[in-house]
């Protein structure tokens, strides 16, 4: 009982010293912006047949609340989308985030909620995903403010702390049983799914598609990689050695979603999600490492060019 209250009394104090995963939280901010971004400006020359009171997905059908259904006049929806956008933009700059990250969410969940029908399935993730940040400091870094917090106590550092945590367990939960429908889904364990979704032209790009369709040897260890990778994430991403490899993989994967499938939105939110498990620490430590690598290739060019002069 004693170990079992010192574990907690660790893990409260550990949550409340500072806040974790600043510079994740950040890059998952402007990715989220993005995406939200892409929405509203690839739709805006057809925003009124898609998401507009005449939209071909009608209003009747709405099953959630949203904006866009509380009225039906055009002034109305293009204020509502404009707003949209304009909030969109300053919270992707950092500007606020308290605020503009509640009323990108209200926003952003309103249109999509209008139609359902032209998401590509990232909206549901990234969704869950608005909501949560609403409760973390996703501006520190990466933020044309650069302003510093100035809620950093104990309580709204073990809000922020849980609210990442909630992010980490979400991303957990959609590998899990991903890999769970996969490994129970005959194409995907005998070899032959990549095959099936290749085929599809709308979702294809075709030089590349071409090519592993053509390799029975790519398809089988796409589809077994994918199963494994979703499968065993939960368990293998807490471990300190096999972090790195395992996101690894699943970047790879959500690259390849992106380049052979063109599901970009969805991608680059999974991508996201994946650059999220790594710490502020891990963050620094690859800095510092890019930077040095920089630092002595600039100084082997400089020796050389040096030698160069010398001898000529």
């Amino acid at each position: 009982m004693n170990n079992c209250i010192k574990t907690f009394e660790k893990f409260r104090e550990y949550n409340m010293s500072n806040k974790k995963f600043l510079i994740g939280a950040s890059i998952l901010r402007i990715v989220v912006g993005i995406h939200i971004a892409f929405t509203y400006l690839v739709y805006f020359s057809k925003r009124y047949e898609v998401w507009g009171p005449d939209s071909f997905f009608s209003a009747h059908f709405v099953s959630g609340l949203s904006l866009y259904t509380l009225n039906d006049s055009i002034l109305y929806f293009n204020i509502i989308y404009s707003i949209g956008i304009i909030i969109n933009t300053l919270y992707l700059l950092g500007i606020k985030t308290r605020i503009t990250g509640v009323l990108n969410f209200i926003l952003i969940y309103s249109l999509y909620v209008r139609n359902p029908t032209v998401l590509d399935g990232g909206n549901n993730i990234l969704t869950i995903i608005l909501f949560f940040l609403m409760f973390a400091e996703v501006n520190r870094y990466f933020s044309v403010t650069n302003e510093k917090s100035t809620d950093d106590n104990k309580i709204f550092n073990m809000i922020h702390n849980f609210a990442i945590y909630l992010c980490l367990f979400q991303v957990c939960v959609l590998y899990f049983f991903a890999g769970l429908a996969k490994s129970q889904g005959h194409m995907w364990y005998n070899g032959t799914a990549l095959y099936y979704i290749l085929q599809i032209d709308e979702f294809t790009q075709p030089v590349l598609a071409q090519f592993i369709i053509n390799s029975p040897l790519l398809l089988t260890l796409g589809a077994y990689s994918a199963i494994l990778t979703q499968l065993f994430f939960p368990l293998l991403v807490f471990n300190k050695y096999l972090k790195i490899p395992i996101l690894i993989g699943s970047i790879s994967f959500h690259l390849g979603v992106i380049f052979l499938n063109g599901l970009i939105q969805f991608g680059l939110i999974m991508i996201a999600l994946d650059l999220l498990f790594l710490t502020d620490k891990e963050y620094k430590k690859c800095y510092m490492v890019l930077k040095n690598f920089k630092e002595r290739r600039f100084q082997n060019e400089k020796s050389s060019n040096n030698t160069k002069k010398v001898a000529s």
